[in-house]
């Protein structure tokens, strides 16, 4: 979907997530399957999914790829933060971990700093999908049919003002794409989703920059682009940086059990 702007595939990543959804729920369970008593959060943790592409969209008028996915990557500083405000506690591991995430992105992106704008937008997209952590496990107790529901709509209402503007007609062969993008919108927010459930925003925002790891890996499957020295480094370092961190939480796993 190359051919459209970024804003039109967002807002048409949701609009399939939407689609996909109704037809997997409302045959089984009606409107009702998308009932929540929180709607406040629902929309306000939509709006993070808001923000973080409209933040990419920003950035990049004004800062390199490399630079902006570098900043992007103090996200998990942010949702340790967030943490800490809920009253978890973090532990050294998780904080080395968060911290190594953006100095592995700079080394496998070659970043070089750029101009405020960008590094601000840069920020705002990572402050956003912390925030789309922190607000899961607030709504960790709300069924997942209703998350996966407002998480969309309270994306896709502010986005379409913008997409609209930018529109281009869609074809045949965008379908495809279409309906794939928005399958996956609905199996990673899920996935998201039933992690905040199961686990601690200071257990989950320290294993994310795994992506580091995998995406260059899918890229060069992909013969989009070649591992580099510099990619080897920057998957070391976080995947280093993570296992450190798995090992660490595992052994402390137990004594949290006797104090809870």
């Amino acid at each position: 979907m190359r051919g459209h702007h970024a804003a039109q595939v967002v807002a048409l990543r949701y609009i399939a997530h939407l689609l996909l959804l109704a037809i997997i729920i409302l045959p089984r369970g009606g409107l009702r399957a998308f009932s929540t008593s929180r709607i406040g959060l629902q929309m306000l943790r939509g709006l993070c999914m808001f923000g973080m592409p409209t933040g990419f969209i920003l950035a990049k008028g004004h800062a390199g790829i490399g630079w902006i996915w570098t900043v992007f990557w103090l996200m998990p500083l942010m949702a340790l933060g967030g943490a800490r405000v809920l009253s978890e506690r973090p532990s050294s591991a998780a904080w080395a971990s968060a911290v190594a995430a953006p100095l592995a992105a700079a080394a496998i992106w070659e970043a070089v700093p750029m101009s405020l704008a960008g590094t601000a937008a840069a920020v705002l997209m990572g402050a956003s999908f912390a925030g789309y952590v922190v607000l899961s496990r607030l709504l960790r107790e709300e069924k997942l049919f209703p998350s996966l529901f407002y998480t969309a709509v309270g994306a896709l209402l502010p986005m379409s003002y913008f997409a609209w503007q930018v529109w281009t007609p869609i074809t045949s062969s965008d379908v495809v794409p279409i309906l794939i993008t928005g399958l996956l919108s609905l199996l990673i927010l899920g996935a998201f989703d039933l992690a905040a459930e199961a686990a601690p925003i200071s257990t989950i925002a320290p294993i994310i920059p795994l992506v580091l790891v995998w995406e260059p890996l899918l890229a060069a499957v992909r013969h989009a682009r070649p591992i580099f020295t510099a990619d080897i480094a920057g998957m070391a370092l976080i995947a280093g940086a993570i296992l450190a961190f798995v090992l660490r939480d595992r052994e402390g796993s137990p004594n949290r059990a006797e104090v809870a």
